[in-house]
């Protein structure tokens, strides 16, 4: 059995394209929940003070918690007509209901 010489940096061109492949199909399908993910807290649109409350609370846009999102705690403010993002009265812009934060606390009935 010949093996074929291979140079490193072959090795290392062919190893940069897979994962650049793998990177552009995981960022096509997302995670694989079949659900699109709807940002409603761009920290690129946000200024230092808004980014730093969310940070501080380790506010996501997706909740991981099955029983606990924004939607329904207390802080937040229904859904406008028409909306994606709704109004909390912790942040200064708009929250994700499928969001999460610190601060969540369970809307009263």
């Amino acid at each position: 059995m010949k093996i074929r010489d291979v140079s490193r940096r072959a090795v290392l061109q062919t190893a940069g394209q897979v994962s650049l492949v793998t990177t552009a199909a995981l960022a096509v399908t997302g995670c694989g929940d079949g659900e699109s993910l709807i940002v409603c807290a761009d920290p690129n649109k946000m200024s230092v003070s808004e980014n730093s409350i969310r940070k501080a609370n380790n506010y996501v846009e997706k909740s991981p918690h099955a029983d606990k999102n924004c939607a329904g705690c207390g802080f937040m403010h229904p859904v406008p007509e028409g909306e994606s993002c709704a109004k909390c009265e912790i942040y200064l812009g708009p929250v994700n209901p499928a969001g999460y934060c610190d601060s969540y606390s369970a809307r009263e009935a």
